[in-house]
């Protein structure tokens, strides 16, 4: 099960090299008692004693999830174990929108659902892929995003809005899409919703520009997708869509703002700037 752990960032995959290959650094980094980081009697109690399971903590703060790659009878799956209001909600949420993409084959399957008052675990099926390493939009993920915005799905999050909207993953980004024999692969539903049209394409063309490329400059971010932005937005027989990428950097101001620490905050505070000025 080491193997199942692919870091995104250079730090990352050098501390995981160094944790997999160096005893002296598993020593120095190494945690012993896992119930002072997770919950592992409880997660065994729903998925089952016998499972074996590779346990990632999650970012702590309110939107904290437990996750976890399993094994039981031969049998993989994914977890998603929450104890936070909000991060309860969240897997809550990813829940009701899986079961309604039941039918579509880049998606994971609902495996099981357990919830109370104190806890949610959600279990799925395990996506199988290549990590996408494309970090810019092309052709491929713009018919991805034509094909989110014409499904029907509720979700328990809603957005009061003007806009025309239409449903979106929520987090549209690298790090949750793998890719398998020319096809996307989507997974990490949790933020799926209804927004104003865009709020996928930017979110792909900002965020991932923001946390992978954090000295480009926004102009620049801009000036490399718009031809993109105006394809995508001509789909939908809009010309005037800058009150859309206004309305994002709004939402994704709301979002970081109700983080600790803000993550994103400043950089979404100046791309605001940007699209009010534009």
């Amino acid at each position: 099960m080491c193997s199942f752990y692919s870091p995104y960032s250079t730090v990352g995959t050098v501390s995981w090299q160094l944790f997999n290959k160096s005893s002296l650094y598993r020593a120095f980094f190494g945690q012993n008692n896992i119930e002072k980081h997770i919950p592992e009697t409880k997660i065994r109690k729903i998925v089952g004693e016998k499972a074996i399971m590779a346990f990632n903590t999650g970012t702590p703060g309110i939107e904290q999830k437990i996750t976890a790659l399993g094994v039981l009878n031969d049998a993989e799956f994914f977890i998603k174990y929450a104890q936070t209001a909000l991060a309860k909600n969240n897997v809550t949420n990813e829940h009701h929108v899986l079961r309604q993409l039941s039918s579509l084959n880049y998606v994971p399957k609902v495996l099981d659902f357990y919830k109370d008052a104190q806890q949610v675990l959600l279990k799925t099926s395990v996506l199988k892929g290549g990590r996408l390493s494309l970090i810019v939009m092309n052709d491929k993920l713009l018919a991805c995003l034509f094909n989110l915005e014409e499904m029907y799905v509720k979700t328990n999050n809603v957005l009061d809005t003007s806009l025309k909207t239409g449903f979106a993953h929520g987090d549209f980004c690298p790090w949750n899409m793998m890719m398998k024999e020319q096809q996307i692969l989507l997974y990490d539903w949790e933020m799926a919703a209804t927004y104003p049209l865009g709020y996928d394409l930017f979110t792909f063309i900002f965020q991932t520009s923001f946390i992978l490329t954090p000295q480009k400059k926004i102009d620049s971010i801009f000036t490399g997708n718009k031809s993109f932005i105006i394809k995508y937005f001509s789909h939908f027989s809009i010309s005037d869509w800058k009150e859309y990428l206004v309305a994002f950097a709004k939402q994704k101001i709301n979002f970081e703002t109700s983080k600790a620490p803000k993550g994103l905050l400043s950089e979404y505070k100046m791309l605001l700037d940007y699209a009010e000025k534009a």
